[in-house]
C-alpha cells in the first residue's frame, strides 16, 4: 500500500492500468485523461479499500475518506429529486452515524444538507430558464426538483442567486454566473 501511495501518476500501476481505468473510462463522457487529476484520490482509496479486503487486514480510515463521498455524492446525484431525501436517509445508505456522515464531509466545500441542496436548486434553475413551450407552474418546477414546497425553492434560488423567481422568469440570463458557480460546486 505504501508503494501505491508513493506512485506520483496512479495510472501506472497494472491493476489500475487494466482494470480501473477501462472501468472509469465506460462511465466518462469525456477522456479519461482530462479527468485523472481529480480522480487520482478516489481510485487511489477504492485501491486501499480492495488490496485490504483482499489481505483481510485494517485499513486508515482516511486511505478510504475519498471514495466513500465519492459514493455518497453519486447516491445523491441519483436521488436529489426525491423530496424524501434527507441528511438521514443518506446517512443510513452509508451506514453511517448522522455525525460520523458530517464528519466526513467535514473538509468538503458543501456539506451534505448543503449538497442535497445546492442539486436541487440548480435543477430548478434549469427547469425555470428552459426555453421550450412547456415548463410547468413554479410549483411544478419545486417538486420536480425535489423541493417539499414552493417556498423552500424560492429560499434556496434566493440564497443561491440573490433573485427572486420573479427575476429569474423575466431575464434568465442573469441566472447564468450563479448557476455556473452551483456546477462547480457540486461537480463529482
Amino acid at each position: 500500500m505504501k508503494r501505491l501511495q508513493g506512485l506520483a501518476d496512479i495510472r501506472e500501476h497494472p491493476l489500475v492500468r487494466g482494470l480501473i481505468l477501462p472501468a472509469l473510462s465506460g462511465w466518462q463522457t469525456t477522456g479519461i485523461d482530462q479527468e485523472m487529476p481529480r480522480l487520482q484520490p478516489v481510485i487511489r482509496s477504492m485501491m486501499t479499500a480492495l488490496v485490504s479486503s483482499l489481505l483481510e487486514a485494517p485499513t486508515d480510515p482516511q486511505a478510504v475518506r475519498p471514495t466513500r463521498i465519492a459514493a455518497i455524492k453519486k447516491f445523491i446525484r441519483k436521488n436529489y429529486r426525491n423530496q424524501a431525501l434527507a441528511v438521514d436517509e443518506v446517512a443510513a445508505h452509508a451506514f453511517l452515524s448522522r455525525r460520523a456522515l458530517y464528519y466526513l464531509f467535514e473538509d468538503e466545500e458543501l456539506q451534505v444538507n448543503g449538497y442535497i441542496r445546492a442539486l436541487r436548486t440548480l435543477e430548478a434553475l434549469d427547469l425555470l430558464t428552459d426555453p421550450s413551450p412547456w415548463r410547468g407552474t413554479p410549483t411544478d418546477i419545486a417538486y420536480a426538483s425535489g423541493f417539499t414546497s414552493l417556498q423552500a425553492m424560492r429560499r434556496a434560488v434566493r440564497d443561491s442567486t440573490g433573485l427572486s423567481l420573479r427575476d429569474v422568469h423575466e431575464n434568465p440570463e442573469v441566472v447564468r454566473i450563479p448557476a455556473a458557480a452551483l456546477r462547480r460546486l457540486i461537480a463529482p
